[in-house]
């Protein structure tokens, strides 16, 4: 509650860690179309020009891993973190293969259409592979999140409210896990190395509040048939290039 975010190291179990990666490639191996209830997203890398995958959602409910994980061991830690029953609002995959962009300063709760869905959010991170300085970790800005929704532009935190902030780094490995508040600021640079830093997120409500997973994306494609919103989420944060 003090930071907004909690590190729980080597929480998954061992077997499960070790599998992350494969079922990473499965979801990023997901067929394409509009008919398929999943979203796949592709960017071009500022390192090589290629086009690589930068994210999938909307899939755990169609993995039996993805699922496993999220709606039995991380729904339970939530649950306890909420310290009231949680249950599944969102779920995603970000790639950030080499040269894949970076995230600008946001809170997660400006994208998340709180003034007709839930209003409070826990999001579990869950890195694939290591995360280093030098490939774009995740940086937060711990107990900022007791300010509320902070001044903004389309989601991404105005400069001088940004500058007066201090950012953390977090190195994690794969087995470790994060969780961390909605209205908690961060951010990420692009990955400068030659390898990739995926990492799966799950986000939760109180289930006081009710099931909105279906609610959210259908309130995504809305806003993105209305010629609103980023370019892979309500809000436009994103620091990549998008290829359609």
């Amino acid at each position: 509650d003090e930071q907004g975010y909690l590190t729980l190291r080597q929480a998954l179990p061992p077997a499960t860690a070790a599998a992350l990666s494969a079922m990473a490639d499965e979801a990023a191996a997901l067929p394409r179309g509009a008919c398929y209830p999943w979203l796949l997203h592709d960017e071009r890398s500022r390192v090589d020009g290629e086009v690589r995958i930068c994210r999938v959602e909307n899939f755990v409910k169609h993995h039996r891993g993805w699922g496993e994980v999220g709606l039995g061991l991380l729904q339970q830690l939530v649950t306890q973190a909420f310290r009231a029953p949680a249950v599944l609002f969102k779920d995603k995959i970000n790639f950030k293969g080499p040269g894949g962009g970076g995230f600008l300063a946001h809170q997660d709760a400006t994208a998340y259409a709180t003034d007709k869905l839930a209003t409070r959010h826990i999001s579990v991170r869950l890195p694939i592979d290591d995360s280093t300085a030098h490939n774009g970790p995740l940086e937060v800005a711990p107990g900022q999140h007791r300010r509320g929704i902070l001044p903004h532009e389309t989601g991404i935190i105005v400069s001088e409210q940004e500058a007066a902030m201090r950012f953390e780094p977090l190195p994690v490995s794969p087995g470790d896990v994060v969780l961390f508040d909605s209205y908690l600021p961060h951010r990420s640079s692009a990955n400068h190395s030659d390898t990739w830093r995926r990492s799966g997120y799950y986000t939760y409500n109180l289930a006081s509040e009710g099931d909105f997973h279906a609610a959210y994306y259908a309130e995504k494609a809305e806003t993105w048939a209305a010629g609103e919103g980023g370019k892979i989420s309500i809000t436009n944060d994103f620091g990549g290039h998008i290829v359609s």
